[in-house]
């Protein structure tokens, strides 16, 4: 059975089309971690210098995270925001908000209810980070005037939008990869050093008793 849910029967936005591309092209950065791109697109937004805190507010990881996509942020990630938090005050939360363009301010109004929706439901984080990358993808690929084009040109549109989400779904892929070997290394490196300690203290042992 299919359900509808209406979000917010006020919150009606057509976006500005260059907003929307801009919009799109941001949350691709934030999936690939692309950080020079992710300031360049702060830029354009009125808000570059605060523009390292968008993948904090949209995908809860540091600008520079090591972390998989939807697993949040490591203590030492905390620790360090944390102290970058601590330099800003209301002023500067102020100017952040007041610099960001109409568009970008009904967006994360639109933002916060899909994650609270989804937080009610239970589901993972990641379910909602991987359907914005994959809508990113879709709307690069729209043209302004897609009934101008011709079949063939829209058909490899199509193709080429679904090769480049299978990008960075490999992408994503090989992180969650790369963390679950760290984590494996860190698991042998402190079993290694618990079977030496064991074995210190048993020759300690065999000594004092010999």
């Amino acid at each position: 059975m299919n359900h509808e849910v209406l979000l917010d029967h006020g919150n009606y936005k057509q976006l500005d089309e260059r907003f929307r591309q801009d919009y799109c092209q941001l949350w691709k950065a934030l999936i690939l971690q692309d950080s020079y791109r992710i300031q360049q697109l702060g830029e354009r937004f009125n808000v570059r210098k605060y523009s390292i805190y968008f993948p904090v507010i949209f995908t809860g990881r540091t600008i520079h995270s090591k972390s998989a996509l939807g697993k949040g942020m490591s203590t030492e990630e905390r620790r360090i925001l944390k102290q970058q938090l601590k330099s800003l005050n209301m002023e500067d939360i102020s100017s952040f908000m007041e610099s960001l363009p109409p568009d970008f301010l009904a967006i994360l109004r639109t933002d916060g209810l899909l994650r609270s929706i989804i937080s009610k439901l239970g589901a993972p984080q990641q379910v909602r980070l991987l359907t914005y990358a994959k809508y990113a993808v879709y709307g690069l690929s729209l043209k302004s005037n897609p009934e101008s084009d011709f079949a063939m040109k829209v058909s490899f549109s199509r193709l080429k939008t679904k090769v480049n989400y299978l990008q960075l779904w490999l992408f994503l892929e090989a992180l969650k990869v790369l963390s679950w070997m760290e984590r494996v290394k860190q698991f042998l490196c402190t079993l290694c050093r618990n079977i030496r300690s064991v074995i210190v203290v048993s020759k300690g042992s065999s000594a004092r008793t010999g």
